[in-house]
């Protein structure tokens, strides 16, 4: 064989060698993972910071559907839907404004509110993905009634899919086929009596306790609030609505019960001669120990006398934790109120709250200038802060990236009436 041809033939046998001794196994390659980013979607309106403290209008709110991504920090707000602008529906009412957020999977429900064109109180589906093909989800008229005084306030989605929302008076239910599910000739749940209330007019805030064994829907727990101490009240509804006395599992006067303050926390607990108004909530589950759940209340002043305008001598503004017992389908009760946090200058008029259950995270929205009665006279927007949430000591923590609030007020935050937490 001619030299250099025996050359060629070793070189290629050695590469071919190497090549096979240095191979390795395959290894599958593995997608990379994904995280959709939670949400927190926040909602501008005729929002309530208790009977105390004047508020935007629906008209002069800021009337606007807004996000921030949680993974970011400093938090920045974007807009998702601003209801001054066209959407492929058509036009908003320039006085319809944005009373309360679901998060619903690929899409946001959003409850309107209008009292002067009442036939654009509607619950509405926001895409996620393409905010302005926003359409009508819900427009069942006796469900979102003509009356301008039933203010439509806060909207709920049970287990099942089906939808529960207040609007002052009274708790009307949605089916999960778009239609109104009524108790009779009434509401779902029409001027409950006994412990749950004195008088209906200001139904506040709704929040659904999960279903007990061997239901599919959650007992409802309500907050009524007024200006006098006996309207200020906590209740708890079954989950067969309210057809008769008995349906009303639980009440309370809030200024009536006892409370403690947290660890580390001083100041009084005694409450003004009209009590306080409970303004917003929300429901955490806590599936060990000797408690269902706990529920977390917003405390707002129910008078704008000045002696109410800070908790100096009682207790007017406040994050409040209650234990929730249940034992039965007909048995549960709300007990042990703790002041989680009082220092007024940072929770002056809370007028929503958020949990993300994940990061025990609250978020808490509130008007910017404490001590002021009416937040429209100088046109400031509301603000969000952050807090840390304990629920085994119990405490909270507020977290204040430079010394400022978590999300800031602007002219887009005038005045924020709900927040929900979702995915993007």
């Amino acid at each position: 064989m001619d030299r250099f041809l025996l050359n060629v033939v070793v070189t290629i046998s050695i590469l071919i060698l190497v090549v096979s001794c240095s191979k390795k196994e395959d290894v599958p390659q593995q997608s990379a993972v994904v995280v959709n980013p939670k949400i927190l979607y926040f909602a501008t309106g005729q929002c309530n910071s208790g009977s105390g403290i004047t508020t935007f209008t629906s008209m002069s709110s800021s009337r606007m559907v807004s996000r921030v991504d949680l993974s970011t920090v400093p938090a920045v707000a974007t807009t998702v839907l601003d209801l001054s602008s066209t959407y492929q529906g058509g036009v908003f009412a320039p006085e319809t404004g944005v009373q309360s957020l679901v998060d619903n999977d690929a899409s946001i429900l959003m409850l309107t509110e209008n009292a002067i064109n009442t036939g654009d109180r509607k619950v509405y589906s926001i895409p996620k993905v393409s905010p302005y093909n926003t359409s009508v989800y819900i427009s069942d008229a006796l469900a979102l009634t003509a009356t301008n005084t039933n203010i439509e306030r806060n909207l709920v989605k049970d287990i099942d899919g089906t939808l529960l929302f207040s609007k002052s008076v009274a708790i009307e239910k949605i089916g999960t086929n778009s239609l109104r599910v009524p108790m009779g000739a009434n509401p779902w749940i029409n001027s409950p009596a006994g412990n749950c209330a004195t008088s209906n007019t200001f139904i506040s805030a709704l929040a659904l306790m999960p279903p007990y064994t061997g239901t599919t829907t959650g007992k409802l727990i309500f907050a009524h609030q007024g200006i006098t101490a006996a309207v200020n009240r906590l209740g708890i509804i079954s989950n067969d609505g309210y057809a008769i006395a008995g349906n009303c599992i639980n009440g309370y006067q809030i200024s009536a019960v006892t409370h403690t303050n947290a660890p580390g926390l001083s100041g009084p607990l005694t409450f003004s001669a009209t009590g306080v108004s409970p303004t917003a909530m929300v429901y955490i589950p806590t599936p060990t120990g000797p408690t269902t759940g706990k529920l977390i209340v917003a405390y707002s002043a129910a008078s704008n006398a000045a002696v109410d305008m800070n908790n100096v001598t009682t207790l007017n503004y406040a994050i409040v934790m209650w234990s929730v017992s249940e034992s039965s389908t007909t048995v549960a009760a709300l007990s042990s109120p703790v002041v989680l946090y009082r220092d007024f200058t940072d929770i002056f008029g809370i007028s929503a709250l958020a949990y993300d259950a994940d990061t025990t995270s609250l978020y808490v929205a509130t008007a910017s200038q404490p001590g002021v009665t009416n937040q429209t006279t100088s046109g400031y927007g509301y603000k969000i802060e952050k807090f840390i949430l304990d629920l085994a000591t119990p405490a909270v923590r507020l977290v204040r990236p430079n010394n400022t609030a978590y999300v800031v007020r602007s002219s887009s935050t005038k005045c924020i009436s709900s927040m929900v937490i979702g995915n993007k």
